[in-house]
C-alpha cells in the first residue's frame, strides 16, 4: 500500500484504497467521551478515536473470522464496526448475521446466545426479523434504516441501524439507553463475542453534520458531475421537473450521463438545452462513443476514443479544450462498468481504463498527452462485488498483465489516483444509490477519480435530497422527492482548478515564490489554539480552511480582502459546530485571488491534546 506524505498537503489518505483498508484497530486508540458521528463511506479514519469494546483473536473462525468490534452513535444512528479475517463481501455470498437486543431483556424477542434479539438480521441474505413482542415482522434494510460500507468487498465493515424508526408500525426499533448485541457468522459458528454479549450504552445529545453548500468556492472552478440517468431518463417526462430543479442547483460544466441507450448525443444536447439554457457566448458540446455514455461540456470536445474494440463495453474518453485561461487541456474517461456479480467483466474494464492512461502518459500508441495533463475519470461504476476492480482503478494494479499490459500507477508522478470524500449535504451517508423496493443496501456506485498531481479538489457532494434539510432544500430550489423522481442514482458532483497550488517545501523550511503564502503556525504542534500565519504580497482575498485526514472539511475561515503583508486567524481546535476535535495532523489549505489569479498552498498542523 502506498501513502502519500502528511507535509506534501496533497490530500494524503482518503480516496486512495489504502485508506478504504487501514487497519485502525491496531493503533489501539483512547475512547471518545463525547457522540461519535461516523460517515457512512466505507473508509473507517473516523474510527481512530472509539475503543473496540471486543476484540478477538484470529483462527477461531473459518472464511468470516469475526475480530475486533468496535460501537459508535449519533442522535439518529448506532453505528457498528467490525472487522473480519479475509476478503468478505458485505451484502452476499456470506452469512453473517447480527442479533440486536434493544430492551436488554432476554425473554423478549429472538432467544439467542443468552439474549432476546428484537431484530436478527442477516447481511448476506439482506433479510431481517424485529420481534418487539410475540408478534414478528419481517423487515428489509428501509425498515430499519440500514446502511453498509463499504460496498466493495473488504475485510471490515461499518453498519448503521436508524435509533428512532419503527419497524411494525408500533415500537421504535432502540427505545431503550442501552442495547447489546451478538455477531454469527452461520457458516463457520464463530461468534462475536465468544461468550457472552456485547453491551452499549447510547451517548446523550445531538451532533448535526455541517451543511455543504452546493455553490462553488470560485466561479472559476471547474465543476464536474456524473448522474445514472436510468434508462434514458431524462427523455422521459414525468421525470422531467424534478430533473430539471437538480441540474439548475448543480450547474455543472462537464456532466456525464449514464445509461442514454437509446438517444443520440444530438438529442441529449438539446434536451441539456432545456434544462440549462446556453447563455450569450456559450454553448454545449456533446458526444457519445461507447453505448450508452454521454458527455456534455462546456468546453469543446476535441477528440474522443473508445475504449476497448467494442461498444458493447461502455468506457470511453474524451479530450476538452479548456480554454485559453489554462495551459492544458482535461482528459475525461467516462465509464459505466458492468453490473451486479459479472466481476470479470467489470474486472477488464478496469484493465482497459488502467491500460489506455498507461498509453495516454507514454510517448506513441493510441494517445500522447503532454506531462501533466490532468485526468478525471467518473461514472457509475458499478463497484459491488469484489474489490479488486476498486483496486486496480485506484492503484493501477492490473490483473490480466498478458492481454494489458504491465500494472501503471495512474498518476503522472507514479502515484495512485486521488477520490473526494463526498457525502450528502445535511447527511453523513456517502451511497449515491438507493432503491427502498429493493433488498440490496443503499450503495456507493458512482465515483469521481482525479490526478491530483494536476488538479485540487475544491466543493464536491452527492445530491442526495431524500437527506436534505429543509431549509437547504428550499435554498437550492429543490424537493426532498426530487432524486427518487429523477433517478435511483443521485449525481456526484466536484469542483476543480487545474494545478495543486501546492509547496514542493516542508512547513518550516522556507516560503515558496509567490503573491499569496503559508507561513509555519504558531504554536505547532498546538493545545487548544494555533495561529494560521499567510503572507500577502499585494492586496487580495483569501480564505482558510482545516481539513482531517480523509480531506473531511472540519472549519472554514471565509474569505476575505487583505492587504500586501502577514495575517493571521486563530484556530480555536474546534470544528463548525464548536466541538472539540481529536488530537491528530490537519491540513490547513490557504486559497488567495491575487491580479486576478488563483494561488495556494497547504501545510500540515499537530493537534496534540
Amino acid at each position: 500500500m502506498t501513502f502519500r506524505t502528511m507535509i506534501t498537503g496533497r490530500r494524503p489518505l482518503a480516496g486512495r484504497l489504502a485508506a478504504i483498508l487501514l487497519p485502525l484497530f491496531a493503533l489501539a486508540p483512547a475512547a471518545r467521551a463525547d457522540l461519535s458521528p461516523i460517515q457512512l463511506d466505507g473508509t473507517f479514519d473516523d474510527w481512530a478515536d472509539v475503543t473496540p469494546l471486543y476484540m478477538d483473536a484470529a483462527g477461531d473462525g473459518g472464511a468470516v473470522d469475526f475480530r475486533n468490534v468496535a460501537v459508535a452513535n449519533d442522535q439518529d444512528y448506532l453505528y457498528i464496526r467490525f472487522e473480519v479475517t479475509g476478503d468478505v463481501q458485505p451484502d452476499e455470498q456470506q452469512n453473517m448475521e447480527l442479533y440486536l437486543d434493544t430492551d436488554m431483556n432476554a425473554a423478549t424477542g429472538t432467544a439467542f446466545g443468552g439474549i432476546g434479539a428484537e431484530l436478527t438480521w442477516k447481511f448476506g441474505t439482506r433479510s431481517g426479523t424485529f420481534k418487539p413482542t410475540a408478534t414478528s415482522y419481517t423487515v428489509a434494510h428501509d425498515n430499519i434504516g440500514l446502511m453498509m460500507g463499504p460496498t466493495v468487498s473488504n475485510n471490515q465493515f461499518e453498519v448503521a441501524l436508524k435509533r428512532n424508526i419503527i419497524p411494525g408500525g408500533t415500537s421504535v426499533l432502540m427505545a431503550n439507553p442501552t442495547v447489546r448485541f451478538i455477531l454469527r457468522d452461520a457458516t463457520s459458528g464463530d461468534l462475536a463475542p465468544n461468550t457472552g454479549s456485547i453491551s452499549y450504552t447510547f451517548v446523550a445529545g445531538s451532533d448535526i453534520a455541517p451543511t455543504i453548500p452546493l455553490a462553488r468556492e470560485n466561479a472559476s472552478d471547474i465543476r464536474v458531475a456524473t448522474w445514472n440517468i436510468l434508462s434514458d431518463g431524462i427523455f422521459t417526462a414525468a421525470k422531467q421537473p424534478a430533473q430539471n430543479r437538480i441540474l439548475d442547483a448543480i450547474n455543472p460544466d462537464v456532466l456525464l450521463f449514464c445509461e442514454v441507450f437509446n438517444h443520440t448525443a444530438a438529442q441529449v444536447k438539446t434536451q441539456v438545452e432545456v434544462f440549462l439554457p446556453s447563455g450569450a457566448g456559450q454553448t454545449w458540446y456533446t458526444a457519445k462513443v461507447d453505448a450508452a455514455n454521454v458527455v456534455c461540456s462546456r468546453y469543446p470536445i476535441t477528440q474522443t476514443w473508445l475504449i476497448g474494440s467494442t461498444t458493447s463495453y461502455r468506457e470511453s474518453a474524451f479530450l476538452l479544450d479548456l480554454g485559453p485561461s489554462q495551459t492544458k487541456d482535461l482528459l475525461f474517461i467516462a465509464a459505466h462498468l458492468r453490473c451486479c456479480t459479472d466481476d470479470a467483466s467489470r474486472q477488464i474494464e478496469a484493465d482497459r481504463i488502467v491500460a489506455f492512461i498507461r498509453d495516454a502518459r507514454t510517448a506513441g500508441g493510441v494517445i500522447t498527452l503532454p506531462q501533466d495533463t490532468p485526468i478525471v475519470i467518473a461514472g457509475d461504476m458499478n463497484l459491488v462485488g469484489w474489490r479488486q476492480q476498486l483496486d486496480t482503478i485506484v492503484t493501477g494494479d492490473i490483473v490480466d498483465n498478458v492481454t494489458y499490459g504491465a500494472d501503471s500507477p495512474p498518476d503522472w508522478d507514479g502515484t495512485p489516483l486521488a477520490v473526494p470524500p463526498s457525502r450528502h449535504p445535511d447527511g453523513r451517508a456517502s451511497y449515491t444509490w438507493r432503491s427502498d423496493s429493493s433488498s440490496f443496501y443503499p450503495g456507493l456506485l458512482d465515483w469521481i477519480f482525479y490526478t491530483d498531481s494536476a488538479l485540487t479538489v475544491h466543493n464536491h457532494f452527492i445530491v442526495e435530497t431524500r437527506t436534505m434539510l429543509p431549509a437547504t432544500l428550499a435554498i437550492n430550489g429543490l424537493l426532498a422527492t426530487d432524486i427518487p423522481g429523477a433517478s435511483d442514482h443521485a449525481p456526484r458532483v466536484a469542483d476543480f482548478t487545474v494545478g495543486t497550488y501546492v509547496s514542493s517545501v516542508p512547513p518550516g523550511a522556507g516560503a515558496v515564490v509567490g503573491p499569496a503564502r503559508l507561513l509555519a503556525n504558531a504554536p505547532n504542534p498546538f493545545n487548544p489554539s494555533t495561529n494560521l500565519r499567510f503572507v500577502m504580497d499585494r492586496a487580495g482575498d483569501a480564505a482558510l480552511n482545516v481539513y482531517d485526514a480523509a480531506g473531511r472539511l472540519v472549519r472554514a475561515f471565509p474569505a476575505a480582502s487583505y492587504e500586501a503583508g502577514e495575517h493571521f486567524v486563530t484556530w480555536d481546535g474546534r470544528d463548525a459546530a464548536g466541538r472539540a476535535v481529536a488530537s491528530g495532523v490537519y491540513m490547513v489549505r490557504l486559497s488567495a485571488r491575487v491580479d486576478g489569479r488563483l494561488v495556494g498552498e497547504t501545510r500540515s498542523v499537530v493537534l496534540a491534546k
